[in-house]
């Protein structure tokens, strides 16, 4: 075949074992694939040149560099549990009480969530010292150092609070949500992964099919999912690249195949 410049990449997809597609995505950064081979010498007599090489273990390398999180990403790389289903998140509000409306926690609204009863605190903050005094719940009738909320989130008190800045920290639910869980003896599962890319035949100006395919993968090292502002992060996935089993895919067991259109 003809030479190719490697200067793009595709998609990249993760098969689970039996074939099932796990994972896909065509908005990767990066992949990687470094193979190397080396040799142990063997010495001996007079002569500074070796005699016989010994080949050492393959220390081939592989990663992936994804701008986009997801939860599969920490299955395949941490051997994280995922699940869905209902979900609660820990929030903190800060608003004025007024003596008609008193004060509306707004996150259930704006996540279309439900808020959690009880799991309220209701603290005066002092504008000046940022100082906080917390307020007890009633079910009626509050004092100055009391507090009513209803089950849709709104808070009212003694008209002698009116204006003064409160703070609230609460919980609320929110259904069909994604909960990616980890555990002290999380172990990642193997996988077949598949870049499928092209790239330009530089002679004839045309497209070339190509596709790097790991037959079995295992996710590893660290997966960095920081939040910094102003700044998307980049997370790398971090493989090993495992002696494959024989299957009617790949009866030669190939751990790495790289085809090209050409």
């Amino acid at each position: 075949m003809q030479p190719l410049v490697f200067d793009g990449v595709g998609s990249a997809q993760v098969y689970e074992e039996g074939g099932r597609l796990k994972f896909l995505d065509d908005k990767i950064t990066k992949v990687t694939l470094q193979l190397q081979f080396d040799w142990d010498k063997v010495m001996g007599g007079d002569s500074g040149y070796a005699f016989h090489y010994t080949a050492k273990d393959l220390g081939d390398k592989a990663s992936m560099e994804v701008p986009r999180y997801s939860d599969i990403l920490a299955e395949l790389s941490q051997g994280a549990e995922s699940e869905k289903g209902t979900v609660q998140f820990d929030e903190v509000e800060q608003g004025f009480l007024t003596a008609t409306d008193g004060y509306k926690l707004k996150a259930p609204t704006k996540y279309n969530g439900t808020f959690v009863d009880k799991s309220d605190r209701v603290y005066l903050k002092d504008t000046d010292t940022g100082e906080l005094t917390e307020l007890t719940r009633v079910a009626s009738a509050p004092t100055a150092e009391q507090y009513v909320i209803t089950a849709d989130g709104k808070i009212t008190s003694d008209v002698a609070n009116e204006g003064k800045l409160i703070t609230v920290t609460f919980k609320w639910s929110k259904e069909n949500a994604t909960r990616s869980s980890l555990s002290g003896k999380r172990r990642p599962k193997p996988f077949k992964l598949v870049h499928r890319f092209s790239l330009t035949d530089d002679r004839n100006g045309k497209e070339v099919p190509c596709q790097l395919t790991i037959w079995k993968a295992l996710g590893g090292g660290t997966l960095d999912v920081s939040q910094e502002r102003k700044k998307p992060t980049t997370n790398t996935l971090a493989l090993e690249i495992m002696e494959p089993d024989i299957s009617p895919e790949n009866p030669k067991r190939y751990a790495v195949e790289i085809i090209f259109g050409i």
